[in-house]
């Protein structure tokens, strides 16, 4: 009788295990896909209406700046990506955005009654270069 027990249990430890729900999360990342020169007059603001779903961020910031940063318009409801150099300062500048997005796909990891949902996100991320010139 112990012995069929035992079966049992391991029988239906086997199928829980087998259909049991499970994530997968994947990162695709997509190499630079946008590039923008901006040339601006020192101490003046420059900004990028992104127009874009996902989360936006700065991947790699600038290195001579007052303001370099996202933000959301709620007006419009576009992110905004928003940069004033360094007082006075004349030369040249770069910022990386990245732009992430998820995309959830279901599935069933079992068919039948006892089957469960397999949910699968994806995950990818373009990225903006901005090579800004500050001159006169």
């Amino acid at each position: 009788m112990k012995r069929l027990y035992f079966v049992f249990a391991c029988c239906l430890f086997i199928f829980s295990e087998s259909c049991s729900k499970e994530s997968t999360n994947s990162t695709v990342e997509i190499p630079p896909s946008n590039s923008m020169n901006v040339t601006i007059a020192p101490n003046q603001s420059y900004e990028l209406n992104l127009n874009s779903s996902g989360v936006v961020s700065v991947s790699k910031q600038a290195s001579h700046y007052q303001i370099s940063e996202t933000s959301f318009d709620s007006k419009t409801g576009s992110i905004i990506y928003k940069y004033v150099p360094a007082v006075d300062y004349i030369g040249s500048d770069e910022v990386i955005l990245s732009n992430t997005k998820a995309a959830t796909n279901s599935g069933s990891a079992c068919h039948g009654s006892h089957g469960s949902n397999n949910d699968n996100t994806t995950y990818s991320t373009s990225y903006t270069i901005i090579k800004l010139n500050i001159s006169n």
